[in-house]
């Protein structure tokens, strides 16, 4: 036979077991702290546009006429490759271009947005795409002057895309890459 616990001893147990009932944690995300608002001046052969300051513009070899750049936002995991393409007389097809690829979005694309720019005196025309939803790619654009220079950018994540968790940073990178736009400037012929 035991012995019966002692009355203080079964107290201080009932006394340490009661509590709050234990709650389950909501899984978080880490918090995401993005640079201040800055830019910096970048001049290329074919352009000069403002990029964010926390960038860095990266021309990769060429292999043709075109030119590609990385324009590389390493603290954000993300890239948006540039294409420069002189035009030859194929601005249709290059434009054309432009929209099969974000059409093939389409498939996984929530709503897709368009704004055109329209800057004559600077010759910029273009496209800018917000695709919203679990895409590869959230923004996609081009820019010409419908003469000579041809311009493509598309934004990736060096991570598997989900909408709700790159949020704060792909709407950051949409407003950096519509400032690129809007300062865009091509290079003179002389150049």
């Amino acid at each position: 036979m035991r012995p019966a616990p002692s009355l203080p001893v079964l107290f201080a147990a009932l006394l340490i077991g009661c509590g709050e009932d234990p709650v389950p944690k909501p899984k978080g995300w880490p918090r995401i702290d993005l640079p201040p608002v800055a830019y910096a001046e970048q001049a290329e052969a074919a352009f000069t546009a403002e990029r964010p300051a926390y960038a860095s513009l990266v021309e990769r070899p060429r292999q043709d006429s075109a030119r590609w750049y990385d324009l590389r936002f390493k603290g954000q995991r993300a890239t948006v490759h540039l294409t420069y393409s002189p035009v030859r007389g194929d601005l249709p097809a290059l434009i054309e271009d432009a929209h099969d690829f974000k059409r093939k979005h389409e498939a996984k694309a929530v709503r897709i947005r368009s704004e055109r720019v329209l800057r004559h005196d600077e010759r910029v025309f273009g496209t800018l795409f917000d695709v919203e939803g679990d895409v590869a790619s959230p923004f996609v654009f081009y820019l010409t002057d419908s003469a000579q220079h041809f311009l493509y950018g598309a934004l990736y994540f060096d991570a598997r895309p989900n909408a709700d968790s790159l949020a704060p940073v792909t709407e950051r990178l949409r407003a950096d890459m519509r400032h690129f736009a809007a300062t865009l400037r091509w290079a003179q012929a002389g150049r």
